[in-house]
């Protein structure tokens, strides 16, 4: 083991990437040919996996008691102990030996390798236990030894495909052609059975496979049973119909076996884990639907180790829960991708005048912001009362004046919000509010010479463009903005991104049309240049787009996996980046930005982390003090206030108030103490002070009972406990706009 553990460690030495850095050479870099390298320096954040899962859909646990989880949107494979301790890793997105696409299965043979089911190729790869390839079989068809897993980058749309060994047999559950293979663990010796139908022996879509020496058993997922067979295919038996019951499943996804024969089940949406006897007689349920440990949310893979413990994936909760046989919890593997400086296939990456960086966590709806060197700061997620979350965010853009625009493509609008993460306004969405429907809402840009929005209408094939105030001025594109696709002048295929100069030009990233388009700010097209391909200039999907304070247009070449640069006239200039794992590498990247310190920042989309790289030209137009933007918004402070405790206020001389300020402001507190009762029922003033609150921290403020009032209050109160207490807040902020609260409380002596 410690072999294994040295070959992974060394591996991430290489291809595992901090914030800490890495450095480029000044003559040569990834993917900048013989020219010197643009850059000087990179670094990333974000972790490409290193213990973080994002849906597991596939784990298995080898004879030595490791646990290799593989899920939908890492593309790795991630090997842990059986206490949960990260491994090590191996894999990365694509169709070559030892790469992936979204994996619906995994399973390990007697010796130690281990198999994967690679659902988007269609194929199944071995490998030994260091994650060295051994070799591959399958592809895309219906034939024997061929495959139709189906798959998936939506989060809502698992990948199909299951896998199970046992002795010299390997079980594939080749879902989307509704029947098992069976293969030696070479991939030879190929048979198959069943055929779609809900009648014995066949299958709706079977999702999950294990196997011993005597049975094979099939979670027959959209019929929502289990089915038993001969290592040979024929059918014995099956149990299990549509429900939440004993003798039901809701959509079983995973199954294992244990040594005696046990049958556990994944039982998705019934969110929980079904035990059978191997006569398939019911013997329990554990789960039940949560975040809480023990609980699971839409469990679809499942393994069980030698003692009868099970390893379950709890797909949507970003994690392994691991039971005893009788269903007791016992501890959770693996880090959940939606914790904090966590990032899920970003698609949009923005620098605010102090350095910020801030980025879309596209599949965790939420804005993330991160220090230059990658530390986490915080995030948006928009969601409140009354308020649509962000759904799917994909590009930022910054106003220097204070706004932050967020393209929330999921609900197809844009977000204007504040740089202090204070919602102002929408553009877009159900109503159209704003003047147009939005669809496919990629990008956003705000001009600094006019304030404008820019909004690339993806899907509509066209550039909206929207006045400060939120109207829309103009449509560009063919006829008019119609939505009608093109490639004259003029006009856009399924434009993805745009960025705005200092004089006000716009450049569209015409991804369809593998071009980029400058415009004037009243829309008459300037220049074009690209075409597809992949030498200097040419394109394969342009997805983002930026312009330095140059003048210097950076071009994200997503499907070439690089960053091209060009003069303001569309002159090549510089190139950087292939695909890989490695610092200057990319994974489908699809956004980029240019920091005020001169770096280049890019979104690095199926890597999971965003790669910083310091330009060697003065990209940047340097940057503010921290913490002087946002400027202060000018509106009325959002107060509120709790009365912690209602009793007790004479014995301890006064009374003590939480107030929370949403920004920054200070407060005056006043406020009287009445006898609910009594011959006089005299008001006595209470005495506070004015004082500053922290940004968005409650503060505690106490209001004392003088020596004077304490005795007039006991006097006027006599056996009687109850006053009313009436409290008057007002709180300046910071731009002197005030805000008056009032409240009564009932208090007691």
């Amino acid at each position: 083991m410690d072999g294994i553990r040295r070959v992974f460690l060394g591996a991430l030495l290489l291809l595992a990437l901090g914030a800490g850095a890495g450095s480029a050479s000044a003559a040569a870099c990834a993917g900048s040919g013989e020219a010197p390298c643009p850059y000087s320096a990179a670094s990333a954040f974000g972790q490409r996996a290193e213990g973080v899962l994002r849906f597991p859909e596939a784990v298995a646990v080898d004879t030595q008691g490791d646990v290799y989880v593989a899920d939908q949107l890492s593309f790795v494979v991630q090997k842990f102990s059986a206490a949960g301790a990260f491994e090590g890793q191996w894999g990365s997105y694509g169709g070559g030996h030892g790469q992936f696409g979204p994996i619906g299965g995994i399973a390990t043979d007697a010796a130690g390798d281990v198999y994967v089911v690679d659902s988007e190729h269609d194929r199944i790869e071995k490998f030994d236990a260091n994650g060295n390839f051994l070799l591959a079989w399958g592809r895309a068809g219906s034939g024997l030894g061929q495959f139709h897993f189906g798959s998936s980058q939506d989060f809502t749309k698992p990948p199909g495909g299951g896998i199970a060994i046992s002795g010299d047999y390997v079980y594939v559950a080749d879902s989307g052609n509704n029947r098992i293979q069976r293969f030696n663990p070479q991939g030879g010796e190929a048979m198959a059975w069943g055929s779609k139908g809900s009648a014995p022996g066949q299958f709706i879509y079977p999702r999950g496979v294990a196997a011993n020496a005597e049975e094979v058993v099939v979670a027959d997922n959209d019929n929502h049973r289990l089915e038993l067979f001969t290592p040979e295919g024929a059918y014995v038996n099956e149990v299990g119909t549509a429900g939440a019951g004993v003798g039901q499943f809701s959509f079983p996804y995973g199954i294992a076996l244990d040594a005696a024969g046990n049958i556990y089940v994944a039982d998705d949406t019934n969110h929980r884990v079904a035990k059978l006897s191997s006569l398939l007689q019911f013997l329990g349920v554990w789960g039940g639907f949560g975040s809480k440990p023990g609980q699971l949310a839409f469990p679809r893979a499942i393994a069980s180790d030698p003692a009868g413990d099970t390893y379950v994936a709890d797909t949507a909760n970003d994690r392994i829960e691991v039971y005893n046989p009788e269903g007791a919890y016992l501890r959770t593997i693996g880090i959940s991708a939606r914790g904090p400086g966590e990032l899920t296939a970003p698609r949009g990456v923005a620098v605010d005048p102090t350095g910020r960086v801030l980025v879309s966590d596209t599949v965790g709806n939420r804005v993330e912001s991160f220090a230059t060197d990658g530390a986490f700061l915080g995030q948006w997620t928009f969601a409140g009362p009354g308020v649509r979350g962000f759904r799917a965010p994909a590009s930022l853009a910054v106003d220097p004046k204070g706004p932050v625009f967020v393209a929330d493509r999921g609900n197809e609008r844009v977000v204007r919000l504040w740089g202090d993460g204070t919602p102002l306004q929408e553009l877009g969405g159900p109503s159209a509010l704003g003047g147009a429907q939005m669809s496919g809402a990629f990008s956003v840009a705000v001009s600094p010479a006019n304030e404008e929005t820019y909004v690339a209408d993806a899907a509509h094939n066209r550039i909206l463009v929207y006045g400060p105030e939120g109207k829309l001025r103009a449509k560009w594109g063919a006829n008019g903005g119609d939505g009608t696709a093109g490639s004259g002048r003029g006009a856009f295929d399924h434009p993805q991104a745009v960025a705005i100069d200092a004089a006000g030009d716009a450049y569209v990233a015409d991804t369809a049309n593998n071009r980029i388009v400058e415009l004037s700010p009243t829309g008459e097209t300037i220049g074009e240049w690209g075409q597809r391909g992949t030498a200097n200039g040419r394109f394969r999907s342009p997805t983002g787009i930026a312009v330095d304070a140059e003048g210097n247009v950076y071009v994200v070449d997503s499907e070439n996996n690089r960053i091209q640069v060009f003069s303001r006239e569309g002159h090549f200039l510089a190139k950087w980046g292939n695909r890989g794992i490695g610092l200057g590498q990319f994974s489908f990247p699809t956004a980029i930005a240019i920091g005020c310190e001169g770096a280049a920042y890019v979104a690095d989309t199926l890597g999971n982390r965003i790669e910083r790289f310091q330009l060697s030209s003065s990209a940047g137009g340097g940057c503010e003090a921290t913490g002087t933007w946002p400027p202060p918004l000018d509106v009325a402070p959002v107060l509120s206030v709790k009365l912690p405790r209602a009793t007790g206020i004479l014995a301890r001389r006064g009374l003590a108030l939480s107030v929370s300020c949403q920004r920054g402001c200070r407060v005056l507190v006043t406020a009287t103490l009445t006898p609910i009762s009594g011959r006089h029922r005299r008001a006595v003033k209470l005495l506070a002070s004015a004082r500053a609150l922290p940004v968005t921290l409650a503060g505690h403020v106490r209001l004392r009972v003088s020596a004077h009032a304490l005795s007039t209050l006991r006097r006027e109160l006599g056996r009687r406990r109850e006053m009313t207490a009436r409290v008057t807040i007002v709180a300046e902020g910071p731009t002197g706009r005030r805000t008056t609260l009032r409240r009564g409380y009932l208090v007691r002596r």
